[in-house]
């Protein structure tokens, strides 16, 4: 099946120092986000606190609910819509603040009926709390640091299996794309206003193999070209196999858009928070396949130039 009926030539690499401009200060952005919220950027799951789910009055909104509950002794609660539509929202109230929580999970029944009252005494009576989570400071922060290594651990995981497969210049190239997808996605997952949990990191660390495997499929290309042809321009070649490519991007790309949408207009709680990081990740790990991975390994090649020296061995 194909996409596009005619073979096409656009000049991919050759945009590759706006490409990285762009790169660059969306990764800056990110990076200053990240620092400039401190903690208030983890969730219940990595901070520690509470997780309230209420369902209130069609006439209330967010706003009016987080109004309620300040300077009520429950520290800077965050309220963030459940479900489109739904009159649901998730409360979290992070950490131990003044009577009404503390270290011990028991403590949530108490955190919970405090709340029911705040809001039925602002809203009205017809408050209903459908869900409760606790989760302990020190719990938070060990499955942070586990959320961490196991991201960690992929990346190198990834590094090792292309240099096995390929040769290090594209092993690092694919590395490289997969810290911006990365980095750029929880960007705009925390400019969204969402807090980072453990589905937080099951999205990035899907994010990691969709990327890997969008670049897999044009460094293939690629090595098959090289092995094939006694002298080429590795820049013309690229751009070459990525217009070969194409078609099978973007019909990989869009079929997934149509099912991350999906979830994230339906889905509702978690699984919206999670189909917002794939939908931008996906985004960006189509750009960085060509934009970021690629140029990459061109650099790298124009320091050693080992793929030259194989295709002249293997001729």
């Amino acid at each position: 099946m194909e996409f596009l009926h005619k073979k096409t030539n656009f000049d991919f690499i050759g945009k590759w120092k706006l490409a990285a401009l762009v790169s660059t200060l969306l990764t800056i952005g990110s990076i200053w986000l990240w620092f400039d919220l401190g903690e208030k950027k983890f969730g219940v799951d990595f901070q520690g606190g509470h997780e309230i789910v209420v369902k209130v009055p069609a006439s209330a909104n967010s706003d009016s609910i987080r109004k309620a509950l300040e300077g009520k002794e429950l520290g800077e609660p965050i309220v963030q819509s459940f479900e489109l539509g739904s009159n649901q929202y998730s409360i979290r109230i992070g950490g131990p603040t003044g009577e009404a929580s503390g270290a011990a999970a028991d403590q949530s029944k108490v955190v919970k009926d405090k709340v029911q009252s705040i809001l039925a005494q602002a809203i009205g009576q017809d408050i209903e709390i459908l869900k409760t989570d606790y989760v302990g400071p020190t719990v938070g922060k060990e499955l942070r640091l586990k959320a961490i290594w196991a991201t960690l651990i992929g990346l190198l995981g990834i590094l090792l299996y292309l240099t096995f497969r390929f040769e290090f210049a594209f092993g690092f190239g694919a590395v490289v794309a997969v810290f911006h997808d990365v980095f750029i996605s929880t960007g705009f997952y925390m400019l969204g206003g969402y807090t980072i949990n453990m589905g937080t990191i099951a999205a990035a660390l899907t994010i990691v193999g969709y990327s890997v495997h969008d670049t897999i499929v044009i460094f293939d290309r690629v090595r098959e070209e090289i092995f094939k042809r006694k002298d080429f321009d590795l820049a013309e070649l690229m751009n070459e196999c990525i217009n070969a490519t194409l078609s099978r991007t973007l019909i990989t790309t869009l079929l997934t858009l149509f099912s991350v949408v999906a979830l994230l207009i339906f889905g509702g709680g978690s699984i919206s928070d999670l189909s917002f990081f794939l939908f931008v990740g996906i985004i960006c790990g189509t750009y960085s396949t060509v934009y970021v991975a690629s140029p990459v390994v061109l650099a790298w090649e124009h320091f050693r130039h080992p793929l030259a020296k194989q295709a002249k061995a293997a001729s």
